[in-house]
């Protein structure tokens, strides 16, 4: 019965760690981001780094 804990962990096949790196690199960047001057460039450089790229409203331009 010992082993029945184990023999759960193994069966999952989903592991985080993309999400820790994403944290470890957010915690890197917060250490050096002593010189931003705002939550707004921080989350930006976060984004840079993750090269993650905001969904942007379309804009349909009408030839009237």
């Amino acid at each position: 019965m010992q082993l029945l804990p184990t023999l759960k962990r193994l069966h999952i096949t989903t592991y985080n760690a993309k999400l820790e790196a994403t944290n470890n690199l957010i915690k890197l960047i917060k250490r050096n981001a002593f010189g931003f001057r705002n939550f707004e460039n921080f989350k930006k450089r976060i984004f840079i780094a993750l090269n993650i790229k905001k969904e942007r409203a379309k804009c349909v331009l009408s030839r009237s």
